[in-house]
């Protein structure tokens, strides 16, 4: 008995060792599940299955965004990263004019979350969200947009309590006064922003290669502020770029001219995301959908942009031909003029001043402060906007005073508060004309 039970064991063990091996073997021979990967930022391009020359994103080191399954196999079998696109975001909540009953979010919540691990192969999968309607509309809301948003905050919440990480996408700049600065705030809290910014090929060509990067870089750094000035950390912000084939994009410009804006837009993204610490950048308008002109630059365009990020991912040069500008140096910024200036213009009363910011300060936030005995005290809250001076009246009692123009620090890496040289009225007593 002892030695038919030792065969047995030992026959066991073999069938074990078989099993596990196969296992291994099996594991080894299917593509690996491949989530986004943490990274600031980390750069997603839309590529799902209306897109002709997707496998070109089907790569190691590159990261998409699909919404359905046999694309997604391709990808992960091509080493990318794989996030999920939800092209309606309107399915789950409604609009703000008729938003969906509450008590279907839920429902749409699990459809949702499922769908996404089925074609990322991700347990916590990053979810686009296309898109939120009325950024807009300020409050106090009309009761349909309240129940709207209310929807949106909490489908995002329940999202996140299942370990996805979603994105809402806003086409246009939001409205954060009053009630809407703490709607936001809950978003960001269970959600990453990503603000699209979609600059006419044609404008930013007529600026020429130096204005129009600069001019990128401050509607980019904009679009992030517009968050960051109410709290909301740059690392819960991303950024989405359009390369359309028609409005909002290329826009009839020449190829040549196309592949110079598109390196643009890309060298601009990566210097704002970097500095601000951004949590991801997107592109669109890849896809060539049904009933939309043919443009066959695009797959080209594509490349530039990949070759914009890393010279590694595709060889720009070749591909957009001889007259392409393969340089990917940066034009500086206000260079010898500083960051800000604060002038006197008139110390009659009230006192009027003018603030300078140079671009790279675009809609950071700003005080002009009165040296007291106690130290520094604000007395006004401003948003610079650089390319236009501010001028303001400030009251200010007869006599001398102290002051400066401090601008606040940011939530992004390396951010600090930074003041200006002092500037000191004597105030007169005559009256303003």
């Amino acid at each position: 008995m002892r030695e038919l039970r030792f065969a047995i064991l030992v026959v066991a063990a073999a069938a074990a060792v078989v099993v596990a091996a196969s296992a291994s073997a099996s594991q080894a021979a299917a593509p690996a599940a491949s989530c986004v990967e943490p990274a600031q930022p980390a750069w997603i391009d839309y590529a799902d299955k209306w897109v002709p020359f997707r496998r070109l994103f089907f790569r190691p080191g590159l990261a998409v965004a699909l919404a359905h399954t046999a694309p997604a196999a391709d990808a992960r079998t091509g080493g990318a990263q794989v996030a999920y696109w939800d092209m309606s975001l309107k399915a789950a909540v409604g609009t703000p004019s008729h938003p969906a009953d509450s008590s279907t979010v839920t429902h749409a919540v699990a459809l949702l979350a499922a769908a996404a691990v089925k074609v990322t192969a991700c347990d916590a999968p990053i979810v686009a969200l296309n898109e939120l309607y009325g950024s807009r509309l300020r409050s106090p809301w009309s009761r349909t947009n309240a129940r709207y948003r209310a929807n949106v905050l909490e489908l995002v919440r329940a999202l996140a309590q299942r370990g996805v990480q979603p994105h809402v996408f806003i086409s246009e700049s939001a409205a954060t006064g009053r009630a809407a600065a703490n709607w936001w705030r809950s978003v960001a809290e269970a959600a990453t922003i990503v603000r699209e910014v979609y600059v006419p090929g044609p404008a930013l060509q007529a600026l020429g290669p130096s204005g129009a990067t600069i001019y990128l870089r401050f509607q980019l750094r904009r679009a992030v502020r517009n968050f960051t000035t109410i709290g909301i950390p740059s690392s819960r912000v991303g950024l989405a770029l359009g390369f359309h084939s028609g409005r909002g994009g290329r826009g009839g410009l020449s190829a040549a001219r196309w592949f110079g804006v598109v390196k643009r837009e890309g060298l601009a993204a990566r210097q704002v995301a970097g500095e601000l610490g951004l949590d991801s950048v997107w592109s669109w308008g890849w896809a060539s959908f049904a009933g939309a002109p043919r443009d066959p630059a695009k797959a080209d365009a594509a490349c530039v942009y990949l070759w914009t990020r890393d010279p590694s991912l595709c060889n720009a040069p070749t591909v957009a031909g001889r007259g392409f500008d393969s340089s990917r140096a940066q034009p500086a910024e206000g260079a010898g003029r500083g960051n800000a200036r604060l002038r006197v213009l008139s110390a009659r009363h009230p006192v009027w001043l003018e603030v300078r910011a140079a671009a790279k300060l675009t809609a950071r936030v700003a005080y002009i402060q009165q040296r007291r005995a106690g130290g520094w005290t604000s007395l006004r809250r401003l948003i610079l906007a650089p390319f236009h001076p501010l001028r303001m009246r400030v009251p200010l009692p007869t006599g001398s005073h102290v002051l400066r123009l401090y601008v606040a620090a940011e939530s992004a890496p390396g951010a600090v508060g930074k003041a200006t040289k002092k500037a000191s009225p004597c105030v007169s007593t005559s009256t303003p004309p």
